[in-house]
């Protein structure tokens, strides 16, 4: 099968791994012998992908993937010039069909964001089955502005299937759209398994863009008091973003410089080194789509302190750590401190089995081919 994933960048640490899930899923779509293109337009005012512009190609890890770049104005409603942008992915779009021929599926993921309904439109005419996996966070919010939902609606009339990677994200779709979107989760990478070795002291780790709807404020400030001072104890920040500089104040002004640490944008590989480095992934977001980290930190055989704003699974486990609601902080205090305490008692085989079952590649895959060949499924959702 012949299919073609467009996702929001080309990952690299410069924009901070923008595009990585949606390259991941690429990568395992070709992994199961699809012949896999990966596209992507970087349309912004200054930054360049890979420090060029125009198209551009390479292959990654069996993935080609195509990217254009261009200097493009800003995105501020009204002005956010809809037309030009689509004339734009039409481009792209074309060259990858006159270098490869038409694909049998165009998955496209954050639609709501990347309005490209009008580039679509003639492929749908030619046969090609749409497909789309909404994850931003502004859809869940219900914070779309007029042009945004005019293109989501009008790209709702393109797509044969709407996807989503959340129960509460479906919901937003169908207010939006008028269409019922399908829960598909997130793939954990197979990256993600538990440390060869062991290591002394306790540490948690915390996976996301700095960005205040993370509260990784919040987290540091729980973990000082609960921790501060205990050497034994760490946690670990991977991740940029504009709160960078605000954390590491507020890291300064708590004099935990000796156990709270900011590691900046990394790598998935990187990334996937220090979560299973540590013993207990910390998520307290105020507002989730799924909970990516949550599932790769499980794969790993590490318990969680999940926010309720995860939308990872429809009832939590118990035996995956514990679950606390965004907005409560003495909660969060209490789940440090109870992960901390029960350490010994966690099972990891238990939890990674139970990631691999749910969210491993062969288990997403295995949903995603049935929507590519139009079939139904007859197997309940387990997420």
């Amino acid at each position: 099968m012949i299919v073609w994933v467009i996702g929001r960048n080309y990952p690299l640490p410069e924009n901070g791994m923008s595009g990585s899930f949606e390259l991941e899923q690429a990568k395992m779509l070709s992994r199961f012998g699809n012949d896999v293109r990966y596209l992507a337009c970087t349309l912004h005012p200054v930054k360049r992908t890979g420090g060029r512009t125009g198209i551009w190609s390479r292959t990654d890890e069996g993935v080609k993937v195509s990217v254009l770049s261009a200097f493009f104005a800003p995105r501020v409603y009204p002005a956010y010039f809809v037309g030009a942008r689509n004339r734009l992915w039409k481009q792209l779009l074309g060259e990858v069909e006159k270098n490869g021929g038409l694909p049998d599926v165009i998955h496209v993921h954050y639609p709501a964001m990347l309005m490209l309904a009008d580039a679509l439109a003639p492929y749908r005419e030619k046969g090609v089955r749409i497909v789309s996996t909404e994850h931003w966070s502004k859809v869940l919010a219900r914070r779309l502005d007029r042009i945004e939902r005019r293109e989501y609606r009008k790209f709702a009339g393109v797509a044969d299937h709407m996807l989503c990677v959340g129960r509460p994200l479906s919901e937003a779709v169908r207010d939006y759209t008028g269409k019922d979107a399908a829960v598909v989760p997130n793939i954990v990478s197979e990256r993600f398994r538990p440390a060869a070795e062991g290591h002394e002291g306790f540490r948690f780790v915390a996976v996301g863009r700095l960005i205040k709807l993370r509260q990784f404020d919040r987290i540091i400030e729980a973990f000082c008091d609960c921790f501060l001072g205990r050497k034994d104890v760490t946690l670990t920040i991977v991740g940029g973003g504009e709160e960078g500089k605000r954390l590491r104040r507020l890291i300064a002004k708590r004099g935990a410089a000796e156990q709270v640490f900011l590691t900046g944008s990394q790598t998935r590989e990187k990334t996937a080194e220090l979560v299973a480095g540590c013993d207990a992934l910390v998520c307290y977001s105020a507002l989730e789509t799924f909970g990516v980290p949550i599932i790769e930190a499980w794969a790993c055989g590490l318990p969680v302190v999940a926010t309720t704003a995860a939308a990872v699974l429809d009832r939590f486990d118990e035996r995956l750590g514990v679950e606390v609601s965004f907005d409560d902080d003495d909660g969060l205090k209490n789940a440090l401190r109870s992960v901390y305490a029960h350490r010994d008692g966690y099972d990891g085989a238990f939890i990674r089995e139970f990631a691999l079952a749910r969210f491993s590649e062969a288990a997403v895959y295995e949903r995603l081919l049935q929507i590519y060949r139009g079939e139904k499924s007859t197997k309940r959702s387990e997420w």
